[in-house]
């Protein structure tokens, strides 16, 4: 359920009619434009967000006639408690940024696809860095405008300045977190300003010394005597003595919060010297007495709409009907600005407003317990009908009545039962606010919880609602039969999910079987989580069959419950296994099936369908086609915050670079693999991410720290026998020659793998079995398992697995070839003994083939026609018919049978 922008949040505070001019502020303001911060903090009452919106008015003045110079570009961003929530923070700081550039969080992970969300709402979110360096980059890019005059000093000119006003709403310390990284790296187009009554948690004093920051405190936010004089007098409407202003200003100390409610009590006073004389006190009694004195001055109908009012954050005409029960509701609030009764309009066109924040504070002391009960409900009622739902369950809870909280909660959840949304975090602090009696009637809203404290990993938690959802039936016999099924049914899906997560496949089995039985077809994406469950628990299993027609049946009923996220990655999720057995072709097609589901929009679950056709295109040696997919593969990944698809895209990534021979960027990407592991704390990963980087070291030749991870990783081999982590053993001990536990370690898991259908792992298996036999001595006997090898990859094009073992295996080759000769061929046209550089023969040619015509020459010596070439290689056939004239160019030949002879006399085919 997608919270909805508030655009009112994004408006710059308009211009009040009369204000007291401040030079000697604006200068500064306009000076500290060279740096990257300008910080206004100071208590309540300063004037802050008048100050900035005044400044900021004057340096957008109405559209300039065409030539007469460029104007600052501002956004303004109207921060309140909602935004302590790290996703909703970052969702309305692209907003506003994007009222400066459309562009801006477009293909970032803020855009408005909202399957987006859920990886940022993790409770356990996504590291900084990874989410935001596409954002920084999106800004850095945005063009920036030649400088105004009076931003010169700058030299490389400033494109626009985001505000953020009442950023001491924010406590949360990930936001804090989120914000120092952007101002640390804050790109020289943006200058930021901070209004707030409490400093930020920021590198202040680092920003200090490099002379990037502006300070401006309460001492120099304070009203002169001049300008105090100016504001009582000016813009109140006073007739006071410079003895009485400079009375006045003394006992404020120029809080002009203090002189604006002083301003107001003493209207109608006659004795106003005495009434100054009386005023004393620090500010929070001063506030009060003010506040009391002007409340008193008004009509009994304004007093009761400002106290009614005050609970609502923002508000206008319709809401405050909905509160008061008043049809003149427009007018009271015309009212209330006419008379500068600490109403800030937030739109140009005056629709919306809040309260002073301290004036509405005051005004909800005055309101009674269960009168503010009352207002609660009724503003919760009010944005639930204008779907407005995350305001209405803050209403909600902040009334007080739990029960009915627990209603608007359930109600809200049920609003977008797909939760293609996420917002997984705003759906957790909802469940936390709640004590426990308020689940323990309502099946549903348990239900809901176990499945939101799933999806965080909560998995103990979850279980405990299911039991809750269950016991909660119990105790409810009028329950119609359907719905008590229902529950049933879903209580077992779950209950299910959870088994499957946990390795438990004949639990998840079981009890998905049984909800399946009991769920409606109708209902489209019960089956969707049912299927992909069911998915996992074969695959865990070692049902690889099951596995993929489970995933694919996912796929299908999300596609159905119009959620793209599901159905997108339960493809992936097929593929994935899909190459474990072996079949790379039917992985590759699986990918493009899901890509095609998203009907051209860049959405961040194809991430992981771009990075496992990525590593397809590497195994099959086209490096280019590599290097390019694993790019948007990792791109969209990390702008969804889809960190393990990231994780996925650079493992591959680092052995790409390890076959280009880019050794320092093999090592970065595997460096960023352990970074995001450890951020993330998934302990599990520790094992593989150790084992891959064992062997990027032996494809770089780096022998003594891979020979070092083998002795770590052999003693504890027993507690964790993972597939990856034998193969990788297998080829360090080949590497050091230590030739005698190899056979020990790879003939179970051969045995495992046949008997699993895992038939990558049999290539593999059955090739470093031949390595073996043959450093043993044993020609024939490794001829023979190489055969094998060759025979199972042949028809799926398999390269790198053979090439990455180098120049051992590749003398190997031509003794095989018999058993699958064009692969071998194949595989001899693209080796050499550093692994991926084209052969010899290649460079007798004025122009090397590419990989694809390397393709194309292979299928032209096998008699493929163009068209048999375009579907081979999935190409249109004008393609293939371009692809073949080349090669024959490139051969310097005019007919298929010349091409194919000269390919066989230089070693190309």
């Amino acid at each position: 359920m997608s919270t909805p922008i508030l655009a009112t949040k994004l408006y710059i505070p308009p211009p009040r009619p009369k204000v007291v001019p401040r030079p000697r502020l604006i200068e500064r303001l306009n000076k500290g434009l060279h740096g990257k911060l300008t910080l206004i903090s100071a208590p309540a009452g300063f004037g802050k967000t008048t100050l900035v919106s005044e400044w900021v008015a004057a340096l957008t003045p109405s559209p300039l006639p065409a030539g007469e110079g460029p104007e600052v570009r501002v956004a303004w961003l109207s921060l309140d408690a909602g935004e302590n929530d790290p996703a909703r923070f970052l969702a309305y700081f692209v907003a506003a940024l994007q009222t400066i550039s459309s562009g801006i969080g477009a293909g970032a992970i803020f855009c408005e696809n909202a399957e987006v969300m859920a990886a940022l709402d993790s409770p356990q979110p996504p590291p900084i860095e990874p989410l935001l360096t596409i954002l920084l980059n999106e800004i850095a890019a945005i063009p920036a405008d030649p400088s105004p005059p009076l931003l010169a000093e700058r030299s490389e000119g400033t494109g626009f300045i985001l505000v953020l006003d009442d950023y001491h709403t924010i406590d949360s310390k990930p936001v804090a977190e989120i914000l120092a990284f952007l101002v640390e790296r804050q790109p020289p187009q943006m200058h930021l300003v901070i209004a707030t009554r409490e400093d930020p948690q920021l590198p202040l004093a680092r920003l200090r010394v490099r002379d990037q920051l502006t300070e401006l405190r309460a001492a120099d936010l304070r009203f002169t005597p001049a300008e105090a004089a100016d504001f009582l007098n000016e813009v109140m409407g006073l007739s006071l003595s410079a003895e009485n202003i400079a009375a006045l200003e003394a006992r404020t100390e120029g809080w002009i919060a203090g002189l604006q409610l002083a301003a107001l009590s003493m209207q109608g006073h006659q004795d106003v010297t005495r009434f100054i004389q009386s005023f004393t006190g620090s500010h929070r009694y001063v506030l009060d007495y003010l506040a009391e004195e002007v409340i008193r001055q008004q009509g009994e109908a304004l007093r009761s709409f400002l106290i009614q009012t005050s609970i609502l954050e923002r508000f206008n005409a319709d809401v405050c009907c909905a509160l008061t029960g008043r049809g003149d509701a427009q007018a009271a609030i015309a009212q209330l600005e006419q008379a500068n009764l600490f109403i800030v309009p937030l739109d140009d066109e005056r629709s919306w407003y809040r309260y002073h924040h301290l004036f509405a504070d005051y005004l909800r002391t005055l309101l009674t317990r269960p009168e503010q009960s009352r207002l609660y409900q009724q503003a919760s009622a009010w944005h639930e009908a204008n779907d407005l739902m995350g305001e209405a369950v803050q209403y909600a809870l902040a009334g007080g009545d739990t029960n009915f909280a627990a209603d608007v909660i359930e109600r809200a959840l049920q609003r977008d039962a797909t939760w293609s949304a996420g917002n997984l975090t705003q759906w957790l602090s909802w469940l936390d606010a709640l004590p426990p009696p308020a689940f323990q009637s309502r099946p549903q809203l348990n239900l809901d919880a176990s499945r939101i404290l799933y999806l965080a990993g909560r998995f103990e938690l979850a279980e405990s609602h299911l039991m809750q959802a269950e016991q909660a039936l119990e105790a409810a016999p009028a329950l119609p039969d359907a719905e008590r099924g229902q529950v049933q049914a879903l209580a077992a899906l779950y209950r299910g999910a959870i088994a499957a997560m946990r390795g438990d496949a004949p639990q998840a089995i079981a009890q998905i079987a049984f909800a399946q039985s009991r769920i409606p077809r109708k209902n489209h994406l019960a089956h969707a989580r049912a299927f992909f469950s069911l998915g996992l628990a074969y695959e865990i299993a070692d049902q690889n069959g099951q596995a993929v027609a489970n995933y694919s049946h996912a796929s299908a009923e999300a596609k159905a419950a119009g959620v793209l996220f599901l159905a997108i990655h339960a493809l992936c999720a097929a593929a994935q296994v899909q190459i474990r057995q072996g079949r790379l072709h039917q992985a590759e097609q699986t990918c493009r099936a899901a890509i095609q589901l998203a009907a051209g929009a860049r959405l961040p679950p194809l991430g992981l369908a771009y990075t496992i056709l990525g590593g397809i295109a590497l195994e099959r040696n086209d490096l280019a086609a590599a290097e390019k997919l694993l790019a948007d593969g990792m791109a969209l990944a990390r702008q969804g915050g889809l960190m393990e698809d990231v994780i996925l895209g650079l493992a591959s990534l680092a052995r790409l670079r390890g076959c280009q021979g880019d050794t320092r960027g093999a090592l970065a990407a595997m460096q960023e693999v352990k970074s995001i592991v450890q951020a993330y704390g998934i302990q599990h990963m520790d094992v593989h991410v150790a084992a891959y980087l064992a062997r990027l070291q032996l494809l770089l030749r780096q022998i003594p720290a891979a020979a070092q991870w083998a002795a770590e990783v052999r003693p504890l081999r027993a507690d964790a026998p993972y597939e990856f982590v034998d193969l990788t053993l297998a080829r360090v001990l080949l590497a050091t020659r230590d030739l005698e536990a190899i056979p020990a370690i790879l003939r179970p898991l051969l045995e495992r793998a046949t008997a699993a259908g895992r038939t990558q792992a049999c290539i593999e298996t059955l090739m470093l079995l031949g390595l073996c036999q043959h450093a043993r001595g044993d020609t024939p006997a490794a001829l023979e398992l190489l055969g094998q090898s060759l025979r199972l990859a042949a028809s799926e094009g398999y390269a790198r697995i053979f090439l990455d073992e180098g120049q051992a295996l590749l003398d190997l080759l031509p003794k095989a070839r018999h058993h699958a000769p064009e692969l071998v061929d194949s595989l001899l046209g693209m080796g050499t003994a550093a692994g991926g550089a084209r052969p010899a023969p290649c460079g007798q040619l004025p122009e090397p083939l590419s990989e694809q015509e390397l393709r194309v020459l292979r299928l032209l010596a096998a008699g493929k026609s163009n068209q048999q070439i375009a579907d081979e290689l999935v190409i249109s056939l004008g393609t293939a018919k371009w692809h073949v004239h080349n090669v024959l160019q490139k051969l310097g030949v005019s007919s298929r049978s010349q091409a194919i002879a000269q390919a066989r006399d230089l070693g190309l085919h």
